[in-house]
């Protein structure tokens, strides 16, 4: 029932305003729906939910407003090689299916964050979506260990459904909550310690969760944020300072919860046992798995596009499938989707950066240090918690100018268009 509830909400966001308010809603959507679709049993209408509405929305977004340009054409070729490798390599066709349609939710708000940002202040208007899921994230948390639901490590600590790289969501809302709480002059005191608070939260909850990943994304994005923002250095310093003293002093209140969690997970404690890490050896598995098989197609187009089962089942005698997001391009895509994967993120994510606005950047390259940190540990592929809302900062970002500026030229434009001679000729016709 509460998935047919969001899925309404999001319809009527749709229908309400498509170039605004769906923008976000979708934000929100995608972040509640995983919040909550654990309670129901995983079948063809509840993935039908989760992929084909948001997916078909986003699509009836891109006819209408038509975000696309000649310059797109590296969209089109990774999306079509996706598409024939669903069609002639596919494994299980429901996990191939998922994925594929995830990944391509995710890409298609690359050209829709543009066409946004080249419009309005995204990250600006945000700021109040960003606050909702700052505070949600945590209720949600404590509700869940409340009423036990979902699965952890252990007993002590539960993050609901939310867990593996759907936490990875939280780093993201933290930070965009430390950006805004530094660089907005005119927040109230009383926003701001509340903001404060919930910054404290959520970092309380990566560290008791012990997603390495996740840590590891927020602190480099804020290393970098802080790099770049120099005017900005003290605040934040002062900012971190207040949110580490915090975390010290508030330490009792977790110490338990975070001890057990550290026991079970000893081995992330220990760098001598980093040879075991699933990861690492998942990269020798796919090694060694080409040299035994010594097959040119599947080296060159992928084995069973993005179902992995087997190859866990295999190696390491579950179900477990590849994680990281670089060996499952390598080996479910092969080297030419590795290659046309590679293309892309140049051309979208690197090229062109020059023009970047110097706002925009100070935000852009901590996102976009965040979106790199994912790609090697994984999960950004087929999750649609995090990764659509990623790609569509970091294009609103790149593609963005300062609305007030905007608001500014617009004026004078339409003032110099009245002195050319085909705005006299019409006027004259309209006589």
């Amino acid at each position: 029932m509460l998935l047919f509830i969001l899925a309404l909400l999001l319809a009527v966001a749709f229908f309400y305003d498509i170039k605004h308010k769906f923008i976000y809603a979708l934000v929100i959507f995608f972040v509640l729906f995983d919040m909550v679709d654990g309670f129901y049993k995983d079948d063809k209408i509840y993935a039908a939910i989760r992929y084909f509405v948001p997916l078909s929305m986003i699509l009836v977004y891109v006819f209408r407003f038509k975000p696309f340009k000649k310059s797109d054409s590296v969209f089109l070729m990774l999306v079509v090689y996706l598409l024939l490798l669903w069609i002639y390599n596919a494994g299980d066709i429901i996990i191939s299916s998922r994925y594929l349609l995830g990944l391509i939710t995710a890409l298609l708000m690359i050209p829709v964050g543009r066409y946004i940002g080249e419009r309005y202040d995204f990250i600006s208007e945000f700021e109040p979506y960003n606050r909702f899921l700052l505070i949600c994230i945590p209720v949600y948390v404590v509700l869940a260990n409340k009423f036990n639901i979902g699965q952890s490590y252990t007993e002590a600590f539960t993050t609901g459904f939310l867990i593996t790289s759907r936490m990875y969501i939280v780093p993201i809302v933290v930070f965009l909550a430390i950006h805004y709480a530094v660089s907005n002059k005119d927040k109230s005191i009383l926003l701001k310690l509340n903001d404060l608070a919930f910054i404290l939260l959520n970092v309380c909850i990566l560290l008791i969760n012990t997603r390495r990943t996740a840590l590891g994304m927020l602190a480099g994005a804020i290393i970098i944020y802080a790099l770049l923002n120099r005017q900005l250095l003290f605040k934040m310093v002062l900012f971190l300072f207040l949110v580490t003293a915090a975390l010290i002093f508030s330490y009792p209140l977790y110490e338990d919860r975070l001890t057990t969690q550290l026991e079970r997970r000893e081995r992330i404690q220990n760098i001598e046992t980093y040879e075991e890490e699933g990861r690492y050896l998942e990269t020798l598995y796919i090694i060694q798995y080409h040299q035994s098989k010594d097959n040119i197609p599947e080296f060159l187009f992928g084995v069973k596009l993005f179902d992995t089962h087997e190859f866990g089942r295999k190696y390491f005698g579950t179900d477990r499938p590849i994680h990281s997001d670089l060996n499952m391009l390598f080996y479910s895509t092969g080297v030419v989707g590795l290659l046309l994967f590679f293309i892309f993120f140049v051309h979208y994510f690197l090229l062109g950066n020059t023009a970047i606005s110097d706002k925009n950047k100070k935000l852009y390259y901590p996102l976009l240090v965040m979106f790199l940190i994912i790609l090697l540990p994984g999960r950004f592929i087929g999750t649609t918690t995090f990764a659509p809302f990623l790609m569509l900062l970091l294009a609103t970002l790149k593609h963005g100018e300062d609305a007030e500026e905007e608001q500014e030229e617009e004026p004078l434009k339409q003032e110099a268009d009245k002195n050319t001679p085909e705005f006299e000729r019409k006027t004259m016709i309209s006589s």
